[in-house]
């Protein structure tokens, strides 16, 4: 008898289960030295059906060879049962017959057998099917395994990256030691982003602050967030002028970037004495700001974080009086698409903010959200960091 010699490449089947279900003991006594030719190193035997359904829940079998004329339960029945337990739903199930006849085979079909082998048994054909449905199951049982380990590796990555944001208990005090009420939203468009923001206290009348958005998303932006987290924590913003932070920032970012990523940044200090907000941008969405009642975009020119390392960044400094507020955010508010197929822009996106300023609210940036997610499903295409910042 010629066997299927395992070939370079060849997964081994020397784990694999397989349950062989036929009343005759000759037959079985074949199937199994075939099976075994094939390299499986676990073969089980059955007489009947009931038997085999019994065999089924202690073995748990990678696939079942199966008879169909068999006393007590066929194999028609015993694979009817069998796909009614929803744990053995994806159970390889190969019935053996000398029925040829299209009705028959769409009987075994119907029955929930997943392939056919002729009988009497042709050694080659029955020990190729064996052999690819052996393999088939365990490469899906690897595939479900190795999605199952990413799944948890980003789930870690997730909650890490989000261990970067600023607590909102942090938050919250630092909003009140300087007269400010702060709100913020982080939404990743999978399970980590390319966005962060982060706050630092340089004295009790100013707060720095930055919030930037590398280009794509996934596990490459989020690699990158983590990347300018340690630089920032090396190199604190502090009282520095935001021109000249950002300026250095992006030179040592530059060397640190794989080709072709770059990033948005918008690092300000807002002064509650001098009643001023002073800021350079990296190419980021425009700061709307809030001033007796009506709000407007200020300018955010500047070149992309990562491009070139001699770039150099402008400050711009616009007053923020008391009762002001000023709304950072990234370009997922203004380029993710709705349900209409049009996106908000900057201008529909200040259209929005003053739609909402003349409602009497404690939380206008939920507002906002509430409003732009109306009309703009999700998942978002992109990530989605949105910062409010109001003086009492």
């Amino acid at each position: 008898m010629t066997g299927l010699r395992l070939s370079e490449g060849e997964i081994s089947l020397a784990d694999s289960r397989v349950l062989i279900v036929d009343d005759n003991r000759g037959s079985r006594a074949l199937l199994g030295a075939l099976v075994a030719q094939v390299g499986v190193g676990n073969i089980e035997y059955a007489m009947d059906g009931e038997e085999g359904l019994a065999k089924i829940a202690s073995f748990l079998p990678d696939l079942v060879l199966l008879d169909v004329r068999m006393p007590k339960m066929d194999g028609f029945e015993m694979c009817r049962r069998l796909r009614q337990n929803r744990a053995q739903a994806d159970l390889p199930v190969l019935i053996q017959t000398a029925l040829n006849d299209d009705g028959s085979r769409a009987d075994s079909f119907r029955a929930g057998a997943t392939d056919m082998v002729s009988k009497p048994v042709v050694p080659i054909e029955l020990m190729a099917r064996v052999r690819i449905h052996l393999e088939k199951r365990l490469l899906i049982r690897n595939l479900s395994a190795y999605q199952e380990r990413v799944a948890q590796e980003l789930h870690s990555a997730r909650a890490m990256q989000l261990g970067l944001l600023p607590k909102d208990t942090w938050v919250a005090d630092v909003g009140a030691r300087h007269g400010l009420v702060i709100s913020s939203h982080f939404e990743a468009s999978s399970e980590i982003g390319g966005d962060i923001w982060d706050m630092v206290e340089i004295d009790d009348g100013r707060l720095g602050l930055f919030i930037c958005d590398f280009s794509g998303h996934g596990v490459t932006a989020a690699l990158n967030t983590f990347r300018l987290h340690t630089l920032v924590r090396q190199t604190p913003p502090g009282d520095s002028d935001p021109g000249a932070w950002l300026t250095g920032i992006n030179a040592r970012l530059k060397g640190l970037l794989p080709p072709g990523q770059f990033a948005t940044l918008l690092y300000a200090i807002l002064d509650t004495v001098n009643d001023t907000f002073t800021y350079a941008s990296a190419g980021s969405p425009s700061p709307i700001l809030g001033i007796g009642g009506t709000a407007d975009v200020v300018g955010s020119e500047g070149l992309f974080l990562g491009v070139t390392a001699d770039a150099v960044y402008q400050t711009r400094t616009v007053p923020l009086p008391p009762g002001g507020f000023v709304f950072l955010y990234s370009d997922a508010l203004t380029e993710s698409l709705g349900v209409d197929g049009r996106s908000l822009n900057e201008d529909g996106l200040l259209d929005l903010v003053r739609g909402n300023l003349g409602k009497p609210s404690e939380a206008p940036l939920r507002d906002v959200l509430d409003t732009f997610f109306a009309s703009v499903p999700r998942p978002l295409p992109d990530d989605l960091t949105a910062v409010w910042i109001a003086r009492r």
